[in-house]
């Protein structure tokens, strides 16, 4: 008898109902429940759609190998790995990179513990981020590393093309670590190494860097170049400090971009800019830890035509590292161009450095040097009305307080008054000038009144009337009846 069915679904179940009223669960359904479900979905969705969709095709390594990387292949998984080697006689702007075997040590000045410093415990540390910001949405999608194995110098790209290598790519660079003790960047220390700490979190796995000592190049760049260069980029302080220039360099801006179309396309020639600037990246670091190295060992020869400013900062700078017998052969150099040299600098610039020097002789205690300068920045603004008072102060106060010098500290306080008053027309009802015009006022009667202290008694001292009576006086005081107290009366 032909019968009819129909398919009902019921709950995970598929049931077939028979016309004759009963009905039955398929014994292949009941074992798996979901492959029901799933040929149900199929069909809801097309024929197309109901075939399982082909694995993805990795890219061959033959396309990355074009671009000098590979695949690199661990337990804990794959990702691309692109190594470059450096001899002993290579050189990157002005520097050989073996020179820095010699200066190793002295990059022990960067941290406040004395510690021992080894060429083979350097790391050399940057990457290439998905974003600007540290949160867990910007990922590094390529970390450099450069590290020395006697005078070869490697550097090692670590690159995933998806975000389920980031795992094995930090295993790896878990387990290189342990050979360091410092680790090298630019900017690295308040911003990659923070968005490394976090991948490590959301990967769930162990990292400790507290014995890892960070030396960040981006503070004593600043130190030395904010006011004298256009910017403190690594590649503009590359191209005018360590004389090395890129061609056709892709910015580090770009290259979240260039890493999103290799992810839409999957072309590994589409980040061949990305590898070759991060490369230059960590070589360029290793070049300024040269430079930084040599400079706080007295090893480059000062340039007598540096710049007023540079030659400043970078004095200061080595005092600051506990360099002081080489930050005087600074500013000395720096004092004698000040004192002496008027047509080869900017006004401007010699203007500026004259007050920076003569503070931070006041500060240091070596006051004969900055009256000096004070007096020579007078003498170079003596015809302007620029509203700058503090060289008068500054004189003012150290003839009254040091050298109680009281009309030479009259004679400051009132030209730096005249100053104020011939410039009171272009700031009518200005309180910030008013205030320091009471100042100076109040200062010039006070300095008025010690004047006439001073005068009147030395005038007492000199005249034989009034010497005599204090003579006899003294005298007197001296004869006075010692008091008997009690204790000596019961004696």
């Amino acid at each position: 008898m032909f019968r009819s069915y129909s398919v009902v679904a019921s709950g995970s179940a598929v049931f077939d109902v028979r016309s004759d009223g009963h009905s039955g669960c398929s014994a292949a359904r009941r074992r798996c429940p979901m492959s029901g479900l799933r040929e149900r979905l199929g069909r809801l969705r097309g024929p197309a759609a109901a075939q399982a969709a082909p694995p993805t095709l990795s890219v061959p390594e033959g396309e990355w190998a074009q671009l000098g990387a590979h695949v690199e292949t661990s337990p804990a998984g794959s990702f691309v790995m692109r190594r470059r080697m450096y001899g002993a006689d290579s050189v990157h702007g002005k520097y050989r990179l073996r020179e820095l075997a010699d200066v190793a040590q002295q990059l022990s000045c960067f941290h406040d513990r004395d510690a021992v410093v080894r060429l083979e415990e350097l790391l050399f540390f940057d990457t290439e981020t998905t974003g600007l910001g540290i949160g867990s949405g910007n990922v590094p999608f390529m970390v450099g590393i450069g590290f020395y194995t006697g005078e070869l110098f490697t550097v090692e790209q670590l690159l995933i093309r998806n975000p389920a290598e980031e795992h094995a790519m930090l295993v790896y660079l878990q387990e290189l670590l342990d050979r360091f003790t410092h680790i090298i960047s630019y900017n690295g220390r308040t911003f990659d190494w923070p968005i490394l700490k976090n991948r490590y979190v959301l990967n769930r796995l162990q990292f400790d860097d507290a014995k890892l000592f960070q030396l960040d190049l981006l503070y004593p760049s600043r130190s030395l170049w904010r006011n004298t260069l256009p910017s403190c980029r690594l590649s503009k302080v590359e191209e005018s400090r360590l004389g090395f220039e890129r061609v056709d360099d892709v910015p580090g801006s770009m290259a979240p971009a260039l890493y999103f179309q290799y992810l839409a396309e999957k072309n590994p020639s589409v980040l061949e800019g990305v590898f070759v600037h991060n490369e230059h990246d960590i070589v360029t670091l290793a070049a300024l830890a040269i430079h930084f190295g040599k400079l706080v060992s007295g090893e480059i020869e000062l340039d007598p035509e540096l710049e007023l400013e540079e030659l400043f900062r970078t004095g200061v700078w080595l005092d600051k590292m506990g360099r002081s017998a080489i930050s005087e052969n600074y500013f000395d150099i720096l004092f004698a161009r000040l004192m002496n040299d008027l047509e080869s600098s900017n006004p401007a610039d010699q203007e500026s450095a004259i007050l920076l020097l003569a503070a931070f002789y006041k500060k240091n205690g070596e006051y004969l040097h900055a009256v000096e300068l004070w007096k020579r920045w007078i003498v170079i603004k003596n015809a302007s009305i620029a509203l700058h008072l503090e060289p008068y102060l500054e004189l003012a106060m150290y003839y009254e307080h040091r050298e109680k010098n009281f009309a030479q500290a009259i004679f400051y306080a009132e030209e730096a008054w005249a100053k104020l008053w011939r410039r009171r027309s272009l700031h009518r009802g200005d309180k910030r000038q008013n205030e320091v015009e009471e100042a100076l006022e109040k200062r010039i009667r006070r300095l008025k009144g010690k004047l006439r202290k001073t005068e009147s008694h030395s005038f007492e001292m000199t005249s034989p009337a009034l010497k005599s009576n204090n003579t006899s006086t003294t005298k007197t005081k001296t004869r006075k009846v010692k008091p008997i107290y009690v204790s000596e009366g019961l004696i």
